[in-house]
């Protein structure tokens, strides 16, 4: 358990990853703890008292504790979702949303980092978590559209080589003005933005598949492993495996 500077009490209890393949329901139960609900495949539909939810892909719900909640219809095809239980006692000063849909890769990798650490720490898991909904208090409204545009695409093309002049060049812009646009907007030039967009799509794919450096050297549009590896270290102060040797823990059910 800690205690956070407004003497709220947060304590983790357990989480898993829950993934199958075959028909599902989500079975009727009444927990006396929060649970956290983050789909990363298929559909989850369940109701929590007198509501009803239909989660999707990166769709997130927050359980309460004393209150009945289960499956409302059966899950078809590939469904796997992150569940997490935990306690506090003013549920209500992290501001959490009932149901939000949060950046999917950062929430994967952070319910990742939480449960590697969650069997080594309880101090890291707890102070992870407590960031984690905090975190999901705080929306940021995106006041420019060509910023938010350029930095979806330069999200959804993580993978490939980018440049600060390519993406300018993608939308009639100057490289100089693009990236003074973007930096008002989200803080980074242009240049920055793209190094830890594919990060964050390399960081992914070292904790959420099993392909191997040199693959994911490839998807990530490097040609040469070396220099791959090099990129990596040189931003992250490690290499991609030692990286992936952090998340080496994954629990898997079938509750």
């Amino acid at each position: 358990m800690i205690t956070l500077d407004n003497k709220v009490n947060l304590t983790f209890s357990n989480m898993g990853l829950f993934d199958t393949e075959s028909p599902w329901t989500h079975p009727v139960v009444t927990i006396d703890s929060f649970e956290l609900i983050f789909v990363t495949e298929g559909t989850v539909s369940l109701y929590e008292g007198e509501r009803n939810f239909e989660l999707h892909k990166g769709e997130m719900v927050l359980l309460c504790p004393g209150t009945e909640h289960g499956g409302t219809k059966e899950s078809r095809g590939h469904t796997s979702f992150y569940w997490l239980h935990f306690y506090t006692d003013c549920i209500s000063d992290f501001l959490v949303p009932k149901v939000c849909a949060p950046d999917p890769v950062k929430t994967e990798n952070t319910f990742k980092k939480i449960m590697h650490t969650s069997k080594n720490s309880s101090l890291l898991c707890e102070l992870s978590l407590a960031e984690f909904l905090f975190s999901l208090s705080e929306p940021f409204e995106y006041k420019n559209k060509l910023a938010c545009e350029v930095n979806e695409y330069i999200r959804i093309n993580a993978r490939k080589k980018l440049t600060a002049a390519t993406v300018a060049s993608r939308f009639g812009y100057s490289t100089d003005y693009v990236s003074r646009v973007y930096k008002r907007e989200f803080g980074v030039d242009v240049k920055t933005g793209i190094i830890k967009q594919r990060l964050e799509y390399i960081e992914s794919l070292l904790i959420n598949t099993d392909y191997t450096i040199k693959e994911i050297a490839q998807m990530s549009g490097f040609e040469d492993e070396n220099n791959f590896v090099k990129f990596f270290k040189y931003h992250k102060n490690v290499t991609p495996t030692l990286f992936r040797n952090r998340f080496f823990y994954v629990h898997m059910n079938n509750r």
